[in-house]
């Protein structure tokens, strides 16, 4: 394949790499516009290399909408490798386990498939979050679309190294049956709207310490079973129930359900619950819902997702100040404000420093 034009000069990709935890990564890859190649097809590509901390082997994600001429088919592919000189299999403490990707906040986050030792995929991604605006892929004039039409896109990367994982989850997967199918309960939780579900008191023992403390003493729950829980949605109770037996949620997160959740993990205490949803919310930072994150994580003591709702202020400080919120922020939360405030100014003032430094050095 070769280079079309001069406006087709290889992009610049934005790399953020972040270990979430022991074994997994989570990688953050912003692009502004895809790489375009034709030949015998047309392709727009949006790739990124990746090098994870203690490991050689150098990874290649790429994001491709391809149209094949000859047959006018149209493919929607995200794919993940390693460079030739990458994996060998007896490097398989370093092969992930599992891979999976989110495109831009809207998407769902999906597992790529395994297709062979070494390469990960998932097919058939949805084509509007790149396609450029107002057209769909069945309008593009693929030969003669500039590639700086298309939408810039922002992938979320999760990869996770864990050598025993396939163990764990078989272990999981055998609890989260028991929770699922409501086998052998013995304490039924009544929620809103008349829902009940039951659960198994000595997982809960083992996962909350709100809930040893229900059932390891002589309470009113221990001697009945049930548990009336009034003050928490039942979708978002079921949801926390799933986490603690499987460590994984069930569906995709929306900002509203993340904060709802969080604040349900958090009254009983799940710890790795609440750090999931603060990583979710993280990950759905905008310039739109900066600020009224930035409240809701001051108000419930969210340090992490507090700095980083700031940090991101001070980068974008110019479009949040116009915005309503601005102004609501400052009369119900005077304290952030003036602290949003001096990031954004700090950032300025460093800014104007760096411009005058550059200006001195070129005199």
């Amino acid at each position: 394949m070769s280079a079309i034009d001069d406006k087709n000069e290889p992009r610049e990709v934005v790399v953020f790499v972040k270990r979430s935890r022991p074994g997994m990564f989570c990688s953050t890859f912003q692009w502004e516009a895809p790489k375009k190649t034709t030949e015998n097809e047309t392709l727009f590509c949006y790739s990124a290399e990746l090098r994870i901390e203690n490991h050689l082997c150098l990874y290649i994600l790429e994001i491709n909408f391809r149209f094949e001429k000859e047959n006018k088919k149209i493919h929607r592919e995200v794919d993940f490798f390693p460079t030739q000189a990458g994996l060998h299999e007896e490097d398989n403490d370093l092969r992930p386990v599992d891979v999976s990707i989110a495109i831009n906040e809207e998407e769902t986050r999906c597992i790529l498939e395994s297709m062979g030792w070494d390469q990960w995929g998932y097919r058939d991604i949805r084509g509007s979050i790149a396609c450029p605006a107002g057209k769909s892929f069945t309008d593009i004039t693929w030969e003669t679309t500039n590639p700086n039409e298309w939408k810039p896109l922002t992938c979320h990367l999760w990869l996770d190294f864990e050598t025993s994982a396939k163990r764990k989850k078989n272990a999981l997967k055998q609890l989260t049956e028991l929770y699922v199918q409501q086998k052998q309960c013995d304490v039924q939780f009544n929620l809103q709207d008349d829902q009940h579900i039951g659960g198994h008191s000595h997982i809960l023992v083992a996962r909350s310490p709100v809930f040893a403390a229900m059932f390891q003493h002589e309470m009113m729950e221990t001697k009945s079973g049930q548990v009336n829980i009034q003050d928490i949605q039942p979708d978002i109770f079921k949801q926390m129930l799933h986490y603690i037996y499987s460590v994984q949620l069930s569906v995709q997160l929306t900002e509203i359900t993340a904060q709802q959740l969080f604040e349900a993990a958090d009254k009983y205490d799940i710890g790795d619950l609440k750090d999931e949803c603060v990583d979710r919310l993280i990950y759905r930072i905008r310039v739109d819902n900066v600020i009224n994150l930035m409240a809701w994580a001051h108000t419930h003591s969210v340090e992490e997702l507090k700095e980083e709702t700031l940090e991101f202020t001070s980068l974008h400080g110019k479009e949040i100040s116009q915005l309503k919120d601005w102004e609501n922020l400052m009369k119900n939360y005077p304290e952030v404000f003036f602290e949003a405030t001096r990031r954004i100014i700090d950032r300025m003032s460093s800014s104007s420093k760096s411009n005058a430094t550059a200006n001195s050095n070129r005199q």
